[in-house]
C-alpha cells in the first residue's frame, strides 16, 4: 500500500479501536468477541511501527460511570502488553534477560474485571474497579456479594491494598444465558461481559444473585511487611485465606514456553474462561529496575491464544419454543469438535441475528465457544459449489401448535411467542425446566422420558400422579419378560413388572418432593425469576400460603425484587390455575415449605 493508503488505514482502525474500546469497557457490550478487537489493535500497533510520528495512545479502560463515587489508585492498576505468539514472548525474554532475571512466574490470564480490594486492620473497607488504571469506581457494596472474597482476614496488617480479577464460572453463565434467552432478555455475550455488568451493578441484590468470584494475583500496596518475591507475597496472602490465582515459577525459557503451552491444553477445563497466560518476573526489586512505559510495565507480557474456529455446514435451521412460549432459531450444523466435546447446534438468537451473519441453510458457518462453553456462530460464507439458499424468515405460526404468533419487542430486538397454553412443546420445555438439576433436579425425566409419557403429563402437578400401573402402560418401563400380549391378557396385575428405569423414574420422583421451597419455586417458572430471586422469596415468605396471599407492595419491600419481578410473582401466584396446581403436588407429598 502507499503511504496515503496506510494513513487512511491508520484513521480507519483508529476509529474503530476507540468504538469498540468503549463497547467493551464502558457499556460492557461488546459487539465482537475479544480477539478480533485484539486483531484491530495489533493491525493499528503493526501500522504504528511504520508511522511512529502518528501514534495515537488510546485511553486504558473506560469512563467513570456516574452510578459509582470516584477512587483514585495510589498504585496505578497498569494494563500488560499482549503477543500472539511463541516468538513474541521468547522475543519478550531475550529482551528482559539481559537483565540476568533469575525467575519468572506464569498465571493463567483470567477472563473477567480487575478489581482493587482494600482491607484495613484486617477489615475489607473498600472496593473499586480499575477504570482507567488512575480512577476507579467505588463497587463496595457489589463486592461484598462476591461469593468467596472474606469480608475479614486474620491478620493485624494495618493496611493491605491487593489486586484480583472478579469473574463469573463458567457454568454460572450458561444457566444465565438460558434464563436471558427463556425470559427474552438481552444476552451477555461471554463470562468476562456478564461479570463486568453484573459488579457495575447499582442494585447489589441483583449483583449478588450472579454467584461472582475472585482470584488474587498482586499485592498492590502493604504495610508493616516486605516482599522479595512475586510468589512469595502470594503465598502470603494464601496464609490469610485469600483466593489466590494458580501460579508456576519458570527458571528458563524452555520452562516457560511448557508452561504456556500446559495452560492452553487444560484452560477448557478450568472454573473460569480465560483466553491467555501472564508471564511476570518474579524479583519485585528487579521489577522496580526496569519500571513501565506509558502504558505497560517492562516486567510483565501477556500471551494470549488463538481462538479454536471450526467451519462446518449449516444443515437446518430449527426452531424451539421456549417455555414462555419465545421462538428461538437454532442452527443445526455438521458435528465437529470445538473445545473438548462434540458440538451440533448454536443458538441464532434472533432473526437480526441471522440477517447480520447471513447464515442459509447449507452455507459454511465458523462456530466458537462463547466463554468456553457455549458454542457460537461468528460468521457464514456460501458453498460456491452448491446454489445460494434463500434468506431464512422467521415463521408467522408457531411451528408446534400452529397457533399465530406474537411479535412484541424486548430491548431493541423483536420477539416472536406463542401465547398458545396448550401448544405441546411449551409445556414440554415447561416440564424439563421443572425436573431440571437447578430446580426440583428429578434425576433421568429427560426429553425422551417426556416424550414417552407426552399423554400423561399436561403440567408438572402430573408428574406426581405417575405411579407402577401407568408407567407399566409403555414397554420402556416394563420387564422385558412383560409382552405386549402378556399386558393385554392380564391387565397390570402381579404378572407385570417394572424395570430397574421405571423403578428409579419413581424413586427419583418421590425424593424430588422432599426438596426445600426455593427449588419449587424456581421449577414452576415465574416470569423474571431465577435461582437467586427464587431463593430470596422462599427466605421471605417461608411457605407457599404466605406467596399466595402476598402484594405488589410487600414484595417491592424485599432487596432484590424491582417492579417488572415483583408484578411478575405476584400475577402468578394470583393465578387460579397456577393455585390448582400447587394445592395439588402439596396433596401429592410436595413439600411446599422452607427448610
Amino acid at each position: 500500500m502507499s503511504k496515503n493508503e496506510d494513513l487512511k488505514k491508520i484513521k480507519e482502525l483508529e476509529f474503530q479501536v476507540n468504538y469498540h474500546r468503549k463497547k467493551y469497557h464502558e457499556e460492557d457490550n461488546p459487539e465482537i468477541e475479544d480477539w478480533e478487537y485484539d486483531k484491530l489493535k495489533r493491525d493499528l500497533e503493526n501500522l504504528y511501527k511504520l508511522y511512529p510520528e502518528f501514534k495515537h495512545e488510546f485511553k486504558i479502560g473506560g469512563r467513570i460511570s456516574d452510578k459509582f463515587s470516584k477512587v483514585y489508585h495510589e498504585i496505578k492498576m497498569e494494563s500488560l502488553h499482549d503477543s500472539f505468539s511463541i516468538a513474541e514472548i521468547e522475543n519478550f525474554y531475550n529482551k528482559i534477560n539481559i537483565n540476568n532475571i533469575e525467575e519468572f512466574v506464569i498465571e493463567p490470564k483470567i477472563d473477567g474485571i480487575s478489581l482493587s480490594v482494600e482491607y484495613k486492620n484486617g477489615i475489607l473497607t473498600r472496593a473499586s474497579t480499575r477504570g482507567d488504571g488512575i480512577i476507579g469506581e467505588d463497587i463496595t457494596e457489589n463486592a461484598l456479594t462476591i461469593k468467596n472474597l472474606p469480608h475479614k482476614i486474620n491478620s493485624n496488617i494495618n493496611y493491605l491494598e491487593i489486586r484480583g480479577e472478579c469473574f463469573m464460572p463458567k457454568l454460572d453463565f450458561q444457566e444465565l444465558i438460558k434464563f436471558q434467552e427463556s425470559n427474552g432478555q438481552k444476552i451477555f455475550k461471554n463470562p468476562r461481559n456478564a461479570a463486568a455488568g453484573s459488579i457495575r451493578q447499582k442494585d447489589s441484590e441483583k449483583c449478588k444473585s450472579r454467584n461472582l468470584q475472585i482470584l488474587f494475583f498482586n499485592v498492590q500496596k502493604i504495610s508493616d511487611k516486605n516482599f522479595n518475591t512475586h510468589s512469595e507475597s502470594l503465598e502470603f496472602l494464601k496464609s490469610l485465606g485469600l483466593p489466590v490465582v494458580n501460579f508456576k515459577i519458570c527458571k528458563n525459557f524452555q520452562e516457560i514456553k511448557s508452561e504456556i503451552e500446559n495452560i492452553g491444553k487444560t484452560r477448557h477445563n478450568f472454573k473460569f474462561q480465560t483466553d491467555g497466560a501472564v508471564l511476570k518476573i518474579n524479583s519485585l526489586k528487579k521489577r522496580l529496575e526496569l519500571g513501565s512505559t506509558a502504558s505497560f510495565p517492562k516486567w510483565a507480557e501477556a500471551f494470549k491464544y488463538p481462538p479454536e474456529i471450526k467451519k462446518t455446514k449449516c444443515i437446518s435451521i430449527e426452531l424451539k419454543v421456549g417455555r414462555t412460549g419465545i421462538i428461538t432459531p437454532v442452527c443445526i450444523f455438521e458435528p465437529i469438535n470445538l473445545g473438548g466435546s462434540i458440538v451440533s447446534r448454536a443458538s441464532l438468537h434472533n432473526e437480526d441475528f441471522i440477517k447480520n451473519k447471513d447464515i442459509r441453510i447449507y452455507n459454511y458457518v465458523y462456530v466458537i465457544k462463547s466463554g468456553d462453553i457455549i458454542p457460537e456462530i461468528i460468521k457464514s460464507e456460501p458453498d460456491n459449489n452448491i446454489k445460494i439458499s434463500p434468506e431464512f424468515k422467521m415463521p408467522d405460526f408457531c411451528p408446534s401448535c400452529k397457533s399465530k404468533l406474537v411479535c412484541e419487542k424486548n430491548e431493541n430486538n423483536k420477539i416472536l411467542k406463542c401465547i398458545n397454553k396448550e401448544c405441546p412443546e411449551k409445556i414440554k420445555s415447561k416440564i424439563l425446566h421443572f425436573v431440571s438439576r437447578d430446580a426440583m433436579n428429578i434425576e433421568n425425566f429427560g426429553e425422551e422420558t417426556i416424550n414417552i409419557l407426552k399423554s400423561e403429563i399436561k403440567n408438572y402437578s402430573d408428574i406426581y400422579k405417575l405411579n407402577e400401573n401407568i408407567l407399566k402402560k409403555y414397554k420402556q418401563f416394563r420387564s422385558a419378560s412383560a409382552s405386549n400380549n402378556q399386558v393385554l391378557m392380564f391387565g397390570f396385575d402381579q404378572k407385570i413388572y417394572l424395570n430397574k428405569i421405571g423403578k428409579n423414574l419413581l424413586n427419583n420422583i418421590n425424593k424430588s418432593k422432599n426438596n426445600s421451597l426455593e427449588k419449587l419455586i424456581y421449577g414452576i417458572g415465574i416470569l423474571f425469576v431465577g435461582k437467586e430471586t427464587a431463593k430470596i422469596i422462599a427466605k421471605y415468605f417461608k411457605n407457599i400460603e404466605n406467596l399466595q396471599k402476598c402484594t405488589i407492595e410487600e414484595l417491592l419491600q424485599i432487596d432484590g425484587i424491582g417492579e417488572i419481578t415483583a408484578k411478575s410473582i405476584f400475577d402468578f401466584f394470583h393465578n387460579k390455575k397456577n393455585i390448582e396446581n400447587l394445592n395439588l403436588i402439596k396433596k401429592l407429598g410436595v413439600n411446599t415449605n422452607y427448610l
